[in-house]
C-alpha cells in the first residue's frame, strides 16, 4: 500500500498544476457521487464469550464443578457409614463400662458426651489435616493437569478458601457426631444391671435357601455359615454394601468419564468428517483468486479429495432455546459426502442430504429440543429469519452444524451461497506434507485461513492427557475410601468372632474341609 501510495504521489508530481485545477472539480465530484452510493455501516459488538479460547477455559471449569458436586456427596455418605459402624462396635465394646458409670450415678449426658468428645476430635483432627493438606496439593494436581492445555497460565495461586473449608469441616461433623449419637441412643436407654451384663447373641434363622435341598447340597459348611452370618447382621451387611457400592460409583465415574471421551476424536476425525485440512478463502480477494485455490489443490498430485462448499455461522432458534451454529452448504454433494459421513450414531444408518434434506448434528438437537420432523428458525446476519424443517439428526462430538443442499438455501433465501471454503484430503503417503502444502496456499490471495483436524486432534490428546492425571487422583481417592471401608468392617467382624474362629480350628475344620471334598459329606 505504501508502494503504490508512493507511485501516486510521484504521478500527481508529474501533472501540470493548469491540469490539475482543471480536473479537481470532476474528481470531486466522482468521490461525492462515491460517498452517496455507499450503503450504511453496521456495527457488530462482541463480547468474551464469543471468542473460543474464552468459552473454552469457562466450559473446562464448568466440567470440574460437575465432578466436585458429585464426589463430595458420595464420599460424605461412606464416611458417614464408617463413622456409624465404627462408633457402633465401639459402644458395643464399652456397653459393660457404660453400665457400671451409669451405676455410679453419671447421666447419660456425661456418658454420651465421653463418646461425643472422641468423635469431635478426631473429626477435628481430620478436618484441619484435610483443609491443610487437601486444598492445596489436589487443586495443585488438577490446574497443573489443565495447564498442558493453557501454557500461558503458567502461574498457579491457590489461595485457602474459608468458605469451603468450614462448609466441609462443618458437614464432616455433622455426620460424625450424628453417627455416634444414634449409637450411642440405644445403650443409654437401658438399665445399668442390664448394660453390665454382656448382650445375648442374636438368634441363628434358618434362610430360605436351606429350603431348596438341591442347591444346598452344593455348598458346604462354609457358604452355609457365611450366608446365615450375612442374614443374622442385616444392619452391618447393608453398610458394607452401600459403602463398596458408594466407592465402586466413585471409581466407575472416574473411569466412565474418561472412557465416554477418550475415541471422540478418533471418531470425528477418522470416520465422520475425513478431510485433513479446510481452508477458508477470502472474500476481500477476486473470484479469479478464490478459484486459483481450488484448482491448484485439484492439480496437486499430492491431494487425493477436494470439495468446495459455504461455511457460516448463524443461530438456530427453536421456541425458547437458542443454538449458534455454523451452516455447511456444499457446492457438489457427492463429493462433500465423500469428506463427511452423515449416519445415525446407534443404527449406523446412512443418510443422504440431497433427499433427506436440512440434516442436524444430535448435540445440537439435544440442545434445542428438536426432533426430527420439527421446524427450526435461522437467524442469519443481514438476512431475513426463515423456517426450515429438520429431515435427520446425525452423529456428531465436535461444534455445532446444520447441512442442507444448494437447492434448499436457494429456495430459503433466493439467492446461490457465496461459497467459501475448501474442504482437501492428502493421498495416503504424503500426510507429512500437509502444513507445508497450507503454507504455500495461504501465499496466495485468495486463501485467508486454514485448520487441519490433526492439530485439533492434538488438542484433544492435550485435553485427555489432563483429564487422566484428574481421573487418577478420584480414582485413588476412591480405591482408598473402599480400603479403608473394607478393612474397617472386616476387622470388626474378625475380632467379634475370635471365639467362634478358635473353636473350629480346635475342633480340626479344615481337616473336615478336605474331608467334605473327597466324601461329599460334612
Amino acid at each position: 500500500m505504501q508502494q503504490m501510495d508512493q507511485k501516486q504521489a510521484e504521478l500527481l508530481a508529474e501533472v501540470p498544476p493548469e491540469a490539475m485545477e482543471i480536473a479537481a472539480p470532476q474528481l470531486q465530484q466522482q468521490i461525492e457521487q462515491q460517498k452517496t452510493s455507499l450503503e450504511q455501516g453496521k456495527w457488530y459488538v462482541n463480547d468474551r464469550e464469543d471468542l473460543t479460547e474464552y468459552s473454552g477455559y469457562g466450559e473446562n471449569a464448568d466440567r470440574m464443578r460437575a465432578i466436585g458436586r458429585v464426589f463430595p456427596v458420595l464420599f460424605f455418605l461412606v464416611a458417614a457409614l464408617i463413622s456409624l459402624t465404627s462408633m457402633t462396635r465401639m459402644v458395643e465394646e464399652q456397653r459393660t463400662q457404660i453400665g457400671t458409670l451409669k451405676a455410679l450415678g453419671y447421666s447419660r449426658r456425661s456418658i454420651a458426651g465421653k463418646y461425643l468428645g472422641y468423635a469431635f476430635w478426631a473429626t477435628v483432627g481430620g478436618c484441619v489435616f484435610g483443609v491443610l493438606i487437601g486444598e492445596k496439593i489436589l487443586p495443585y494436581i488438577i490446574v497443573t493437569a489443565y495447564g498442558i492445555m493453557y501454557p500461558h497460565m503458567n502461574t498457579v495461586v491457590i489461595p485457602y478458601n474459608l468458605y469451603y473449608g468450614v462448609s466441609a469441616s462443618l458437614t464432616a461433623l455433622l455426620c460424625t457426631m450424628g453417627a455416634t449419637l444414634f449409637s450411642c441412643y440405644k445403650e443409654l436407654r437401658e438399665q445399668a444391671a442390664e448394660l453390665m451384663r454382656p448382650p445375648a447373641p442374636k438368634k441363628g434363622k434358618r434362610v430360605f435357601l436351606e429350603k431348596i435341598p438341591s442347591l444346598w447340597s452344593q455348598f458346604n459348611f462354609i457358604w452355609k455359615a457365611t450366608i446365615r452370618n450375612l442374614l443374622r447382621y442385616k444392619k452391618r451387611f447393608f453398610m458394607t454394601v452401600f459403602g463398596i457400592g458408594g466407592c465402586m460409583a466413585l471409581l466407575l465415574v472416574g473411569f466412565g468419564l474418561r472412557d465416554s471421551i477418550v475415541d471422540i476424536a478418533k471418531l470425528q476425525y477418522h470416520e465422520l468428517q475425513l478431510y485433513d485440512a479446510n481452508i477458508i478463502l477470502n472474500t476481500s480477494a477476486s473470484k479469479q483468486e478464490q478459484n486459483n485455490v481450488e484448482q491448484e489443490l485439484y492439480w496437486n498430485d499430492q491431494v487425493d479429495k477436494t470439495a468446495v462448499g459455504y461455511l457460516g455461522q448463524m443461530k438456530v432458534k427453536h421456541g425458547n432455546e437458542e443454538q449458534e451454529v455454523y451452516l455447511n452448504v456444499p457446492e457438489d454433494l457427492q463429493d462433500f459426502e465423500e469428506m463427511v459421513v452423515f449416519r445415525d450414531r446407534r443404527s449406523y444408518t446412512q443418510y443422504d442430504l440431497e433427499t433427506e434434506g436440512v440434516i442436524l448434528t444430535e448435540k445440537t438437537a439435544k440442545l434445542l429440543e428438536v426432533k426430527e420432523g420439527d421446524t427450526i428458525t435461522l437467524c442469519q446476519t443481514g438476512k431475513e429469519d426463515v423456517k426450515v424443517k429438520v429431515g435427520k439428526i446425525c452423529e456428531n462430538y465436535i461444534g455445532h452444524y446444520l447441512y442442507m443442499s444448494p437447492e434448499i438455501y436457494q429456495s430459503l433465501y433466493g439467492e446461490e451461497p457465496q461459497y467459501n471454503s475448501v474442504y482437501f484430503q492428502m493421498k495416503k503417503g504424503y500426510e507429512d506434507q500437509l502444513e507445508i502444502l497450507g503454507e504455500d496456499i495461504l501465499k496466495g490471495e485468495g486463501a485467508l485461513n486454514i485448520s487441519y483436524t490433526d492439530s485439533i486432534e492434538d488438542q484433544l490428546d492435550d485435553m485427555l492427557g489432563s483429564l487422566d492425571i484428574v481421573m487418577a487422583v478420584l480414582a485413588i481417592s476412591a480405591g482408598l475410601l473402599a480400603f479403608v471401608v473394607l478393612y474397617n468392617l472386616n476387622s470388626i467382624n474378625i475380632t467379634e468372632r475370635r471365639r467362634e474362629l478358635a473353636t473350629l480350628k480346635v475342633l480340626g475344620f479344615m481337616i473336615m474341609k478336605y474331608r467334605h471334598m473327597y466324601t461329599g459329606k460334612i
